[in-house]
C-alpha cells in the first residue's frame, strides 16, 4: 500500500505539523501569548487573536507565530495564508524555529506563497539545526525522496531517528515501517512494534492501524484479536479508511469483540467506502449486509 509513502500525504503532514505545533509551545510564554492560549482553549478565537496580535505588534516572535497560525487556521479571522506567511516570516527572521518550519511547510505546498521547495528546504534545515522535531522530520522526507536535493537515505534515516527520539509521531511511524520491512535497517518486528506503539500512544492513526494488523496476525507480538480490534477502532475513529474497513469486519464477525454488531459494521463500512482507497471487499460486505449501494468514491483525476 502506498498511502504512507506518497508525496501528497507527506506534504500534508508537513502542513499539519506547521498548523498544530507552531503555536503549541507558546503556552510556556507569559503575557498576551499566555492569555491568548487560554482564550484559544476556550474557543474564544477573536479574543485569542487580539491578544496574539498585541504580542506580535510588540515584535514578540511567539506572538507572530500565533498570529500566523490563526490566519492559517482561520480562527478569529478569515483564513488568509498570505498573511500567515507574512507573520511566520517575521518570526522566522528572528530565528524562531517553529516559524521556520511552518513557513517551510507553506513554501513546500505553495500555500500563501509561490511553491518553492528550495526555500522550504532551507527553512527546514534552519529549524532542524535547532532541534525542531517537525523540521527534522520534514528534512528527512526531503532527503529520503530527493526533494530539492539528491536523495540521501542514510541522512534521512538519521534525521527520522532524531525526530522520533524527540517525540515526533510521524517519524516514529516511519521508523516502525522501516523496521517492519527492513528498509535501510535490519528487519525487526519487535523494534517496529516499539516505534508504532510510541506513535500510537500519541494518537497516530496509521500506527494504530499497523498495530491492529500485527496483533491480528500475531506478527512481532502475541496474537490478540481483542487488541487488534482496539487499535483498529482507535484508528477508524480518526478517519483511517483501512482501519474503518478492518473494524467493520470485526464488528460483522464479532472477532475480538464481546459480540458482533452488524448495524455498526454497516456504519464503519460506509465510512470506509466513502474513501477512494477502500478495499474492494468492503463494498461486497456492505452490499451483503445492507443491499445495493451507491457507486463508491473514486480517486480524483
Amino acid at each position: 500500500m502506498g498511502y504512507h509513502s506518497s508525496r501528497g500525504r507527506s506534504a500534508l503532514r508537513a502542513l499539519v505539523g506547521g498548523l498544530l505545533l507552531a503555536g503549541s509551545l507558546a503556552c510556556a510564554h507569559a503575557g498576551p501569548n499566555d492569555e491568548g492560549d487560554k482564550a484559544l482553549a476556550a474557543q474564544n478565537y477573536e479574543r485569542a487573536m487580539a491578544l496574539y496580535r498585541k504580542a506580535a505588534d510588540a515584535n514578540d516572535p511567539w506572538g507572530q507565530v500565533n498570529v500566523g497560525k490563526m490566519y492559517e487556521n482561520g480562527q478569529g479571522v478569515a483564513p488568509n495564508p498570505k498573511q500567515a506567511a507574512i507573520w511566520y516570516g517575521k518570526a522566522a527572521n528572528q530565528g524562531n524555529d517553529w516559524a521556520q518550519n511552518s513557513l517551510g511547510s507553506l513554501y513546500e505546498n505553495g500555500t500563501g506563497v509561490p511553491k518553492d521547495v528550495t526555500k522550504a528546504l532551507a527553512l527546514y534545515k534552519k529549524s532542524a539545526a535547532k532541534g525542531n522535531n517537525w523540521a527534522l522530520y520534514n528534512l528527512a522526507r526531503f532527503q529520503a525522496e530527493g526533494i530539492g536535493m539528491a536523495a540521501s537515505p542514510a541522512d534521512a534515516l538519521k534525521n527520522y531517528r532524531k525526530a522520533a527520539e524527540l517525540g515526533n509521531s510521524w517519524a516514529q511511524y516511519t521508523l516502525g515501517d522501516k523496521y517492519a520491512t527492513g528498509a535501510g535497517v535490519p528487519p525487526s518486528y519487535p523494534t517496529a512494534v516499539a516505534w508504532y506503539k510510541k506513535a500510537a500512544d500519541q494518537g497516530n492513526a496509521w500506527s494504530q492501524f499497523k498495530l491492529g494488523q500485527l496483533y491480528e496476525k500475531g506478527t512481532g507480538v502475541i496474537q490478540s484479536d481483542a487488541t487488534a480490534a482496539k487499535y483498529y477502532k482507535a484508528s477508524a475513529d480518526q478517519g483511517n479508511h483501512l482501519a474503518q474497513a478492518s473494524y467493520g469486519l470485526a464488528l460483522e464477525t464479532g472477532k475480538g469483540l464481546k459480540r458482533w454488531n452488524k448495524k455498526e459494521a454497516v456504519r464503519y463500512y460506509k465510512l470506509a467506502v466513502a474513501n477512494p482507497g477502500a478495499p474492494e471487499w468492503v463494498m461486497q460486505r456492505l452490499t451483503a449486509l445492507d443491499g445495493a449501494q451507491p457507486k463508491p468514491a473514486t480517486a480524483a483525476n
